[in-house]
Order: C-alpha cells, then sequence, then structure tokens
C-alpha cells in the first residue's frame, strides 16, 4: 500500500468536469465544492488526491443518476486526453504494443489503480490503496476498461470486442449498457475487475500512428518514469529506439547494438533469449513500424522508403511490407 495518499493527473478532473457540462449540469458548483479552482484543474502538470475524483463521481452520480454513466462517460473521451500517456498509445504499431506502453507508464497518469497485462490477453486493474467503496468509486473503477476499449477502438479503427469483463462490486440495477458497451459478458461480484482480448486484436495495426513521434514520445515517458518512480527504460523499447537511430545509416547489427548499450553482443543475445525474443525479431518489429509511418508520408518517394530502413533495393522492401502488413506499399498508401 503507498505510503501517501494516491494522486490523478489534474486532466481526470478536467474531463469529469467537461462531462458533467456535456450532460447538461453546471459543474462550477461541484468544482467548489471540492476547492478544485481553475488554475489547478488546467495545469497540466498538477495532481489532485484520487479520492476527489471519486467523490466527484458521487455528487455527479447524485445530480444525473445513471447505472451506465461510467461507459456512457467514456465515449466522450480520446486517447490525447490522456497526456503523455495517451499519446504514446497513439503512436504505437499495434493495439498490442499501445496496450503494454498504457501499463508501462499509467504511472505518469495515475498513482492507483495500477494495471497487469498478463500473458493470455487479459488486462487485471487492481487498486493498492483501501479506497472507500460507495458509487463514486465504483463508476471510477468501471470507467477504467471502458476508456482504454473506447480508446482501442478509435486507434484501431475496428470494433474490439472482449471475451468478458469482470467488476468486484455488486451489479447495478441495470447492465444493459455495460453489455451493448462492452459488447461480451460483463460479471459483477467477480473475483477481479480485469477485461479480457483475444490474441488476434493484439495485432491490429493503428492505422494513423507516426513511428518517429512514437520513438520520442516513448523516450519522454521514459524519462518521465524515471524521475517518478526511478524505473529505467525498457530493455527491449531501448534496442528499439537505437535501432531505429542507427537505420539511418544502414541496417544496424547486434554488435553494433550491443556496443551502443556498453556491452557485449553476446550478453545482448543471451539476454534477449532468456526474455523470450532475439534481435533479428526486434529489429523486423522496428523496421515494420518505421515501414508505415514513412509510407503514410506521401512525400516521401516508395524507393526512398525503402533506402531509409536499410534495403538494398525496393523489391526487397516491397516483398517485406507485404509479409508485415498484407498488402502493397502503394495499396496502404492510398488508403492512407
Amino acid at each position: 500500500m503507498p505510503d501517501r495518499v494516491p494522486t490523478i493527473a489534474s486532466g481526470a478532473i478536467r474531463r469529469m468536469l467537461s462531462s458533467i457540462a456535456e450532460a447538461g449540469v453546471d459543474p462550477a458548483p461541484f468544482a467548489a465544492q471540492f476547492g478544485l479552482d481553475a488554475a489547478t484543474v488546467d495545469d497540466v502538470d498538477a495532481r489532485v488526491p484520487i479520492e476527489t475524483l471519486h467523490a466527484l463521481w458521487d455528487v455527479a452520480l447524485g445530480a444525473m443518476p445513471r447505472a451506465e454513466a461510467a461507459v456512457v462517460s467514456a465515449e466522450r473521451y480520446s486517447p490525447g486526453d490522456y497526456g503523455l500517456v495517451g499519446f504514446v498509445a497513439m503512436n504505437s504499431a499495434t493495439f498490442g504494443e499501445a496496450l503494454h506502453h498504457v501499463v508501462r507508464y499509467v504511472g505518469l497518469w495515475t498513482e492507483d489503480p495500477g494495471m497487469e497485462l498478463r500473458e493470455d490477453g487479459t488486462l487485471v486493474v487492481a487498486y493498492r490503496w483501501p479506497f472507500a467503496d460507495g458509487p463514486g468509486m465504483r463508476a471510477a473503477t468501471e470507467a477504467a476498461p471502458a476508456e482504454i476499449l473506447h480508446g482501442a477502438r478509435l486507434l484501431t479503427q475496428r470494433r474490439i470486442t472482449p471475451r468478458e469483463v469482470r467488476f468486484t462490486h455488486e451489479a447495478p440495477r441495470d447492465v444493459s449498457e455495460h453489455t451493448a458497451f462492452f459488447g461480451c459478458p460483463v460479471h459483477f461480484g467477480a473475483r477481479d475487475n480485469a477485461m479480457a482480448f483475444e490474441p488476434a486484436d493484439f495485432a491490429l495495426p493503428l492505422p494513423k500512428a507516426d513511428a518517429q513521434l512514437g520513438a520520442y514520445l516513448r523516450s519522454l515517458a521514459n524519462e518521465a518514469l524515471e524521475k517518478l518512480v526511478g524505473v529505467p527504460p525498457s530493455p527491449h523499447q531501448r534496442i528499439r529506439e537505437l535501432i531505429a537511430e542507427e537505420l539511418q545509416n544502414g541496417v544496424p547489427t547486434l554488435d553494433q547494438i550491443a556496443r551502443r548499450m556498453a556491452t557485449s553482443d553476446r550478453t545482448l543475445r543471451r539476454r534477449l533469449e532468456e526474455s523470450g525474443t532475439s534481435f533479428r525479431t526486434l529489429l523486423d518489429e522496428t523496421r515494420a513500424e518505421l515501414a508505415q509511418s514513412y509510407v503514410r508520408n506521401k512525400q516521401l518517394p516508395l524507393s526512398e522508403v525503402a533506402f531509409l530502413l536499410g534495403f538494398s533495393e525496393p523489391s526487397a522492401f516491397h516483398r517485406a511490407f507485404k509479409r508485415w502488413t498484407d498488402t502493397t506499399p502503394s495499396a496502404f498508401r492510398s488508403r492512407a
């Protein structure tokens, strides 16, 4: 359990007040009730106690009692509303990668609840602080997976449907809107708060992602996370960032990347094998991510894209791109 009251980014309060206003209720009295001045709400670096968000949900539900308020409000937001965490997710290659980034960087948005993505594709949302149960707490709990799912649908341009959704609290009087929103069985009084995805969903591409921007945003997020909790960047992510940099000079080798990481190629190879991947896999994933970003830029000739990705000839790039996306660079560009 945290040794201090956990907080959440002021953006969560700003979104909540906006949601209240969009529902036709004046949010000013609610903000005043909790001492939320405009300076705090509009400050992107400000933090407020999470209990304030729960209490704000309480009074909002009192003013407009709706059992499905959390899932309805989730559809009013976009990933960019979640600050740096949202922008990193927006510029990931696939939904699976975006969700991994959300789990890794969620601490930049809120200190509680934490998130875990299990090997079977289940996202678990767990509280570490003993918050008091109540309508606001339950609404905030339902909002977390609902907002993630809504964001996933926006980014993939697909109506992703989980296998199931679980909540530990008791069911509200009407769960029809919950079932309609999630599109799957929604269980209440369960052992945990979780949302399980189909494995195929994780491979869905994010058509509008910018690979270069994503790499830059992840570097900012890594720095912010390290300052916040002392967590260094993921080794896999660092390797991908170095690969992206080295591709400007040709296809990098394991030895080149190992030297930049101040280790030996043998040690780096062993570490990658122990983590279940390889340098070849990370190289291929990085080139695939960059390729989609470059092809979307219609100012870049496809021959130039091939060169930027380290291919000796355009035909080799075309074959690789079709393997990555099941379509040709020209067809991909025309759709983009």
